[in-house]
């Protein structure tokens, strides 16, 4: 796979159909997300660069990620009038973004297709360098990998990003993500998983109640349990004003830090309600189609017959979304069963 192609292969108008009848409704109605202090950011046409930086939880399939970039994204295209091309670049860990079993439903590129980026510090920086706006999660891997134990409890972040941000002048978000802990609820790490993990090419596999039940019902690999998401986006920082003559990058990134774990805990005050059944419910009542087209067992064919309006354009072989139903067998991919080998530089697992 080239490293230099993945910008390339975003697709503006799938992402935004994509938004409108797949992914608004689900957010809607399910995760009932609510957003605060969107529309108190910088504007984006304002010639800066806009760093969204968010806390990472779920010890699942990354749905506060996708939640967080569809916020934003239709934010911008339906309040302000910017070009879904234009929408903040998510970086995701190669883990995710490059092999096939974590494409959402095995849908080819899904990842660069809504827009999303390999999050290396080579691409970081030609995305500031070309003024994109960016959404990271500092933590990396290990945050959405905290155990159901230490939730809310932010992992060290990585030095790059406000040396990034102080070099090329960009704004700072702090961004926290209130519900997002319960899609996987109860989890945690344990040795034996650990090693199941690494031997699956996993970047993390937890033991917990739900897991003994992914054979069964595969689809739930990329599904979560239902919680009401709130996303905060706090008051923008000046990268200048975290850093004092002479004080180390660590120290300096290690104040961010502070600033999001403080930020977090307040809106875990005032949003956390848990994975609040009760709520979905109603949610779910008042939607205006039927509440199966809106819960995890249907998103194999809610997505997957969707990407079909662009197979004759970016998705030329798309999976039966009844695959994902079957026991067991649902969890692999159908190309390797039958031995297909994989194109030169493409991932098969």
């Amino acid at each position: 796979m080239s490293r230099k192609s993945n910008q390339s292969w975003f697709h503006p108008a799938y992402a935004v159909d994509l938004a409108r009848e797949v992914l608004g409704p689900i957010a809607k109605y399910y995760f009932r997300l609510q957003q605060v202090g969107l529309e108190d950011l910088p504007d984006p046409n304002q010639g800066r660069s806009i760093i969204f930086a968010a806390n990472h939880a779920g010890r699942s399939f990354p749905w506060d990620g996708i939640l967080l970039d569809y916020a934003v994204s239709m934010y911008w295209h339906d309040h302000l009038g910017f070009s879904v091309d234009e929408k903040p670049r998510a970086l995701v860990d190669r883990q995710v973004s490059e092999l096939k079993r974590n494409f959402l439903f095995r849908i080819p590129k899904w990842w660069y297709r809504v827009g999303c980026v390999d999050a290396t510090a080579r691409n970081f920086v030609n995305l500031l360098k070309q003024g994109k706006h960016v959404i990271i999660f500092p933590e990396g891997v290990p945050g959405i990998a905290r155990d159901f134990k230490d939730r809310y409890k932010l992992m060290p972040f990585k030095t790059p990003l406000l040396r990034l941000a102080t070099k090329h002048n960009a704004y700072i978000i702090p961004v926290t993500i209130v519900g997002s802990e319960y899609f996987h609820p109860y989890a945690n790490r344990n040795r034996l998983f650990d090693l199941i993990a690494r031997l699956l090419k996993l970047p993390y596999l937890h033991l917990s109640p739900i897991i003994f039940f992914l054979p069964v019902v595969p689809f739930m690999y990329y599904g979560v349990l239902p919680a009401p998401v709130t996303i905060h986006f706090g008051k923008p920082i000046e990268p200048s004003e975290l850093i004092d003559e002479g004080m180390d990058w660590d120290i300096a990134t290690e104040k961010l830090r502070s600033i999001l774990q403080e930020q977090l805990e307040e809106d875990r005050k005032k949003y956390d309600k848990g994975n609040d059944f009760k709520g979905l419910i109603s949610s779910l009542k008042n939607a205006p189609e039927p509440f199966w087209k809106l819960i995890p067992s249907y998103w194999p064919h809610r997505f997957i017959n969707h990407a079909r309006k662009y197979s004759s354009d970016i998705f030329q072989s798309l999976p039966n979304p009844w695959w994902f139903w079957i026991p067991i067998l649902g969890l692999y991919d159908p190309s390797v069963l039958r031995k297909k080998k994989a194109p030169e530089g493409e991932h098969e697992n």
